[in-house]
């Protein structure tokens, strides 16, 4: 019953509530509030400590949803024009590469680190973060750190593969391709033929 949940169990439940029906403002309060409720990092109680990095990592992702949402409005912009025989013409704005500011889901992401350096899922997102933010060596430690936790993370491998390609380690990069097949990641293949395949 709600009666046997602590504050900061509440607003987190509210805040999940808020992400369903695309409340992000009001999701991201909750999340704010259940964080601040949710005792310290060094906190006794290895549940409440497990608990705050949940929250963490959720507010960080969602965090980075909000970016990518703001992102995807700001390249999909029409703008309307008026000809010279005062006809109006939709035009989509031209593309404007625009790096986003992902540092608080970044220190949310390092903040449930610091709590659970142990769970891979969250170096894996945080490699990601890092990749958005086009820190690339940070993603790639990160992807690193994911890996050797968990050896069988094929999107971990996937996602090093594509930064390394990206970062002209083309040999490498396949290599991790490849594994990241091998783990069950079927866009891996793809990639694969169009990146790392000889030319004949």
């Amino acid at each position: 019953s709600a009666t046997n949940l602590s504050a900061s169990e509440i607003f987190f439940i509210k805040g999940i509530y808020d992400v369903q029906n695309k409340q992000y403002s009001s999701a991201l309060d909750h999340f704010d509030k259940a964080v601040q409720l949710s005792g310290s990092n060094e906190d006794a109680d290895n549940y409440k400590r497990f608990y705050k990095a949940f929250y963490l990592m959720n507010r960080g992702v969602l965090r980075a949803e909000m970016i990518d949402f703001i992102a995807s409005i700001e390249s999909n912009v029409q703008t309307l024009m008026l000809d010279d025989k005062g006809t109006t013409r939709a035009r989509l704005n031209d593309r404007v590469d625009r790096i986003y500011d992902y540092s608080e889901a970044i220190q949310d992401m390092r903040d449930a680190v610091a709590i659970l350096p142990d769970i891979p899922y969250l170096y894996f997102n945080l490699g990601n973060l890092y990749c958005l933010s086009s820190q690339m060596v940070g993603a790639l430690e990160n992807y690193n750190h994911a890996i050797r936790l968990y050896p069988y993370m094929g999107d971990a491998y996937y996602n090093r593969g594509l930064v390394l390609i990206y970062l002209k380690d083309k040999e490498k990069g396949c290599i991790d391709l490849s594994r990241a097949g091998e783990l069950g990641v079927a866009e891996a293949y793809g990639v694969i033929s169009k990146y790392c395949e000889d030319e004949r």
